[in-house]
């Protein structure tokens, strides 16, 4: 990835995180600015047009996030999944920057879940930089602030004239040299379905993790916290079994009712089915048939028996007549 494309920048060297996900918001934030006339109504038909003919991902980048969000199907996981092959499938750089604004969409919140379980599963985004996502929705509070390049904002320079001699005319060349200092950055939201998954590939890959992620979890919000539970539920195969006991127990406490349900499933799924005692003489105490009997059929089943094997059943009748 370039330097100017984010605050979540990942290096070539050493794959860092340059910029805290849960940094205070900095001063200065975006606002919106968008090359759509003001007098034409945005639909839904005209945003799909405009992000699947940007020229390139860094457009594509662009428009995601300063056109606005219209009301669409926010449960879709085709069209962003179809958004990020189209901008990546033969220049991966960048794929994980794209990935991460894709996923905190406006448009597809109700798709978060299954669109990160495809991308994760598609290889278009690098098992690091994967990685480095899924620990930036876990450190992250309620948003992640992606810094913008600064050439989204290279138009020509506004200037406001006031009345002449009065005393609060500004200094041009100040405001504009602290206006270039200051950088643009978005607000993205980070969805449950984001942590869930977040916590699931941790765990799998560090089983050890877990109590540290449910210590995250307690420090977050409520759907964020269950989100991080049942992330821990997902990969709980790859814990030891004092930790998996442990686990099933907290997340039968857990406040939220649908990780006490997952909790509670998993465990019955869990539980040996063994024979009673009384269950287990009866079948020692039964005989063993002295010949071989004849299943009990219904005339279905043996009809269906006679469609299926036509040829020998009838060799059989014959036989036996």
């Amino acid at each position: 990835m370039q330097r100017h494309e984010a605050s979540l920048t990942i290096q070539p060297g050493d794959g860092t995180l340059r910029g805290s996900p849960r940094r205070a918001q900095p001063p200065c934030t975006m606002t919106g600015m968008t090359d759509i006339e003001n007098d034409d109504e945005w639909t839904a038909l005209r945003d799909l047009v405009a992000l699947h003919t940007a020229d390139d991902a860094d457009e594509l980048r662009r428009r995601l996030v300063l056109f606005p969000a219209t009301s669409g199907n926010s449960a879709d996981t085709f069209e962003p999944w179809c958004l990020l092959h189209a901008a990546h499938k033969h220049e991966p750089d960048g794929a994980a920057t794209t990935a991460l604004l894709l996923l905190t969409d406006r448009r597809w919140r109700n798709a978060t879940g299954r669109l990160i379980r495809r991308i994760e599963e598609s290889e278009l985004v690098s098992r690091d930089h994967l990685d480095l996502l899924a620990q930036t929705f876990l450190a992250a509070d309620a948003q992640i602030y992606w810094e913008a390049p600064g050439d989204w904002f290279g138009g020509p320079e506004i200037v406001i004239d006031l009345e002449p001699g009065t005393d609060d005319e500004p200094d041009g060349a100040d405001l504009a040299g602290h206006a270039g200092d200051r950088p643009v950055v978005v607000a993205r939201e980070v969805r449950p379905p984001l942590r869930r998954w977040a916590a699931g590939r941790v765990v799998r890959a560090e089983p050890a993790s877990w109590a540290a992620l449910v210590k995250r979890a307690r420090e977050l919000d409520a759907p964020g916290g269950a989100g991080i539970v049942r992330g821990i539920l997902d990969g709980i195969d790859n814990l030891a079994p004092a930790a998996r006991a442990a686990v099933l127990k907290l997340a039968a406490d857990w406040p939220q009712r649908d990780v006490r349900k997952a909790a509670a499933e998993m465990t019955a799924r869990r539980e040996p089915t063994d024979a009673s005692p009384r269950t287990a003489s009866v079948e020692r105490s039964e005989p063993e048939p002295t010949q071989a009997q004849e299943p009990l059929c219904s005339d279905q089943s043996r009809a269906a028996e006679g469609q299926a094997h036509p040829a020998a059943l009838s060799s059989i009748r014959a036989a036996q007549t």
